[in-house]
């Protein structure tokens, strides 16, 4: 059996590049005039949401709901005094936003908020990061490859292992590594 971690090693070194373009639009989320109007409006977690307007005078409450159902305050400030400006608001892993009208009155004030939705497309996605402890199978690899469980009680000895559950050893550490070699 040939050690087969050079090739692991080379394609830990090798980063992955897409020509792939990334799709882009901008969305107005206006409530109605009534205070406490809600406009809500999905989105994919891997679609980048940045707040590109806003509006000062209407003070919309913005917000943005992980997948667990937290929500994320995404309004540029929370007070009644503007003194502060926009400043550039990033935001993923989202899966909606919601605009809530906190203007009083019955019917003059529609706050918005303007988001630019970036969607990448699917190529650009791969990661060209590999962890350095990954096991990796190239694509142009040929032939067969075993990957093996080791373990060692103190970094230089290994045997083979099976995967499992496993009990602690009193006064020993138990170590494991996974090692990939050629047939």
């Amino acid at each position: 059996m040939k050690n087969f971690s050079a090739l692991a090693a080379l394609a830990l070194s090798v980063a992955v590049s897409a020509t792939a373009q990334t799709t882009c639009q901008y969305v107005t989320l206006a409530t109605t005039g009534f205070y406490g109007a809600l406009v809500n409006y999905p989105v994919q977690t891997n679609q980048v949401i940045t707040i590109v307007g806003y509006d000062w005078f209407g003070r919309p409450g913005v917000y943005g709901y992980l997948p667990n159902g937290a929500a994320t305050v995404m309004t540029p400030y929370y007070s009644t005094v503007v003194t502060s400006s926009l400043t550039t608001q990033i935001f993923t892993g989202l899966t909606n936003i919601l605009v809530e009208n906190f203007a009083y009155g019955t019917g003059d004030a529609a706050p918005s908020a303007t988001f630019k939705i970036e969607t990448p497309a699917v190529t650009t996605v791969i990661s060209n990061y590999v962890p350095a402890d990954a096991i990796v199978i190239p694509a142009s690899a040929t032939g067969s490859v075993q990957i093996i469980l080791e373990s060692s009680p103190d970094l230089v000895n290994w045997t083979a292992a099976n995967p499992g559950t496993y009990g602690a050893s009193a006064g020993t550490n138990r170590f494991f590594r996974v090692r990939a070699a050629v047939n």
